[in-house]
């Protein structure tokens, strides 16, 4: 692994060393990246000059793969890993779990993680313009659940005159997407409008059961948009986002067969006015409305009685105001401070819970010399529940010539504890299993002894320390690299160090044998590792890229306890008890030690033709705990390394207003029916796209 980074860091140096001098005498010949990203800063960047870990997705690219949601365009993307739950599909982001990356629509964040997880399918990518993903912790900008990074969906801004578009795929498991576009502009009005609908069969990875993996379901997605430009110097923008979905279940538990429906909503609510006082100062105000819902209403078939009768109901209010001054020529500041109100009644909480927080930020963007570029910044937070944050962060960048930037970043990140953590009351109907959070622990375990159901405790719910925000201190370091304008290269190495690590434990066990659960700090943990991107484009109509990451997660405290010799598990074979080694811990569970990707695509403008083929490796990762020792150790508690082929052909008539395409995911049919839920085999599909615009 050493020599693995040492090699990566330090072979372009030599060779940029090696070409430094024709690099000067030819910069015509040179080509710097010239996209421009505003997630990492909060501020308009070229991605060259972003001294943190930065990647986009740009629509064409989207496009070209045949890709509808977001889940599908993350999961090819190098140190990326989408993971499945009950609850949906999120994004892993240098191992942390999907609760640590903050999900943002044109800067503002998305709420509804009843487990943690943000559906990703819930996301339709036909109506966006890219995607940016920052790497690392960015809650200096954007505070809790941006630990271990943002990504960033930012929408379409329409063309000049009358523009649309018609989408449509169809494919596996009656899966349709149709989306309809309409937007008109002009240089002070823009209005547009967004319609899709997702639907599918659902599938089932284990028909024998008798419950479908994923149920039959319906999805709506209207967006709305309007900008107004008053005056050169005052912009005016709103724009609304209504998601609804509905599934269709019908399931076999011990007890019978269930049926019924569950439906969600998802509404967002953006608007900002924005005014340029100055060529030197810029102020712009925000307001942000959000509403989460789910809603569940199943019964036994047999009885009619009730099986699940559940609800959760979410909001999300923000105020902002932020400002950005270009003091020096070479020195720009962006401030800003905001509040928060947000509130959740579900069937799982005792009564309406609320959250309100404060926060002000401030960052400074300084260049030096033209080859150095230093970000130094901080927000901090106050909340109404736990103790106040402050995470500040420092960024380097320095462009050793106009074809090689080396980068490097620290910084702290939070994450605050959830209304689950705190405030859950749930006890499981058919098992009998109950878990509280913090709040809810004392009085809901002295209510089960008063009424005989606790048979020991194990932790005395009087003595349960207050719960405090997760943290991590990270570091990034690595380069960017252009020998030549086809080749594009990129290396992160990161450390992330976490304190505080919420987790559930038991603290009684009740007299039908089951436990009572709550949650505790009680894990510091450690993510480590490097990624590398390359991408070459050749012979004119030519790409091939690649990404790998290498990645270690451990927990501290298991470390420690394996070095004082005070771990064991159970030998498979002989089913003796031995003492675990450090190289036999297998780490975090659900995290690959390796992932890459490769793609290899064409496009002929001439002809219209556009495609590619692409390769994701997921390496072996833990599961499950066999032999009952808390930790993975042994190769069967592994989900085998798997290779997943996609690939799509599109061709492109009528002055590229029309495309045909067929897409395939899968192409190798992969399952693994006992551990991923979200692989249901080869998935094939046929689209058809339809785009004008009248100037």
């Amino acid at each position: 692994m050493k020599l693995f980074l040492f090699c990566l860091l330090l072979f372009p140096v030599i060779v940029n060393a090696q070409q430094a001098d024709s690099l000067r005498s030819d910069t015509s010949k040179s080509k710097k990246l010239k996209e421009v990203v505003i997630t990492a800063t909060r501020t308009a960047k070229y991605l060259m000059n972003v001294p943190m870990p930065v990647s986009t997705i740009s629509n064409k690219e989207i496009k070209n793969r045949g890709l509808v949601r977001l889940n599908e365009i993350l999961n090819e993307q190098t140190g990326l890993s989408v993971l499945p739950d009950a609850h949906g599909q999120g994004i892993q982001i240098q191992g942390f779990s999907p609760d640590y990356t903050m999900i943002m629509l044109d800067g503002m964040p998305l709420i509804g993680r009843t487990t943690g997880i943000l559906d990703l399918s819930r996301i339709t990518t036909n109506n966006i313009e890219k995607i940016e993903i920052v790497k690392g912790p960015v809650s200096s900008l954007y505070g809790s659940e941006a630990m271990a990074g943002v990504v960033n969906i930012i929408s379409a801004t329409p063309a000049l005159g009358t523009s649309g578009s018609l989408a449509a795929r169809y494919g596996t498991n009656n899966n349709v997407d149709i989306s309809l576009n309409g937007a008109y502009a002009t240089k002070r009005l823009s209005v547009s409008a967004f319609a899709n609908r997702y639907s599918s069969s659902g599938y089932s990875l284990q028909p024998q059961s008798g419950s479908p993996t994923v149920s039959p379901f319906y999805g709506y997605t209207l967006n709305g948009r309007l900008t107004y430009k008053f005056s050169d110097r005052t912009n005016f923008k709103i724009q609304a986002r209504n998601y609804t979905n509905t599934a269709d279940n019908n399931f076999t538990v011990d007890s019978g067969q269930v049926t019924g429906k569950g439906k969600e909503t998802d509404l967002n609510i953006n608007t900002a006015l924005t005014h340029r006082f100055s060529d030197k100062f810029t102020g712009e105000l925000r307001f942000y409305h959000a509403a989460y819902s789910t809603k569940s209403n199943l019964n036994y078939i047999a009885t009619g009685t009730a099986y699940d009768q559940t609800y959760f109901n979410q909001e999300f209010n923000r105020a902002e105001a932020q400002g950005d001054y270009q003091w020096l020529k070479n020195l720009r500041l962006t401030g800003g401070a905001g509040g928060q109100y947000e509130s959740v009644v579900a069937t799982r909480y005792n009564k309406k819970q609320t959250f309100n927080s404060g926060y002000a930020y401030g960052q400074a963007d300084w260049t030096l010399f033209t080859k150095l570029n230093i970000i130094a910044g901080g927000r901090f937070d106050t909340h109404s529940v736990y103790r106040s944050q402050f995470s500040p962060k420092l960024a380097a960048s320095y462009q050793l010539s106009e074809k090689f930037v080396l980068l490097a970043s620290t910084g702290k990140g939070y994450k605050a504890p959830d209304f689950r953590q705190l405030y859950l009351n749930f006890t499981n109907a058919v098992v009998g299993y109950s878990v509280f959070g913090y709040e809810e622990a004392y009085n809901e375990v002295l209510k089960l002894e008063a009424q005989g159901q606790i048979q020991s405790i194990l932790i005395d719910p009087a003595t349960l320390q207050k719960l405090n925000a997760e943290s991590s201190t990270a570091y990034n370091f690595g380069y960017r690299y252009r020998p030549i304008a086809n080749l594009m290269w990129t290396v992160n190495v990161f450390r992330n160090n976490i304190r505080d690590l919420i987790d559930s434990q038991p603290i009684a066990i009740k007299t039908n044998g089951q436990s009572v659960f709550s949650y505790f700090n009680i894990h510091d943990v450690y993510t480590q590792g490097a990624e590398t991107d390359i991408s070459y484009s050749l012979l004119k109509n030519w790409t091939i890229a690649g990404g790998l990451q290498y990645l270690e997660a451990y927990d501290q405290s298991v470390l420690d306890k394996i070095k004082a010799g005070q771990v064991f598990g159970l030998d498979p074979a002989t089913r003796e008890t031995i003492k675990i080694t450090k190289s036999q811990y297998g780490g975090l569970l659900n995290r690959s030690k390796y992932m890459a990707n490769a793609r290899i695509a064409y496009q002929d403008d001439k002809s219209g033709i556009i495609t590619s083929v692409r390769a994701i490796y997921r390496g072996r990762y833990g599961f499950s705990d066999l032999d009952g020792n808390g930790i993975v150790n042994r190769d069967d508690e592994y989900v085998k390394g798997y290779v997943l082929f996609n690939a799509s052909v599109s061709k492109l008539f009528y002055h590229n207003q029309l495309r045909l395409q067929v897409t395939a995911e899968n192409l190798g049919n992969y399952k693994n029916t006992a551990a991923i839920s979200n692989l249901p085999g080869r998935l094939m599909y046929a689209g058809i796209t339809y785009n004008f615009n009248k100037q």
